[in-house]
């Protein structure tokens, strides 16, 4: 079984036991499990959880979700950038992105599909 960790930003963390009670839901919305492990990276603004990703998920279920980009400029732009973005996730690219109108040139998002 492949895994990998990551540290998810997480908001401010304050203590041991805030990060008993923050992490685990940070690292569930990634796919993954908290190894226990939190760092500040910015005093009073940001944390990190660590997250433990297991990349070969076998489920029988599958979720699609849009995931952020940064500015996508056209389809070989995509197909360079949503590959690497989904799996930075533990996902695959569906071959779906777009760019919400009010974001033109700022963001826009991959449609990445995760086995759940």
């Amino acid at each position: 079984m492949a895994k990998f960790t990551i540290d998810v930003p997480a908001g401010p963390i304050w203590n041991q036991e805030d990060a008993e009670k923050k992490c685990p839901m940070v690292c569930a919305a990634h796919f993954g499990k908290w190894n226990g492990q939190w760092n500040t990276v910015v005093p009073n603004e940001m944390s990190v959880c660590g997250c433990e990703i297991d990349t070969d998920r076998e489920g029988s279920s599958e979720l699609i979700l849009d995931v952020i980009a940064g500015p996508i400029w056209n389809q070989d732009d995509a197909k360079e950038k949503c590959p690497v973005i989904c799996a930075s996730y533990g996902g695959e690219w569906t071959g779906g992105w777009h760019t919400p109108q009010e974001t033109w040139g700022k963001m826009s998002v991959c449609e990445c599909k995760f086995k759940i």
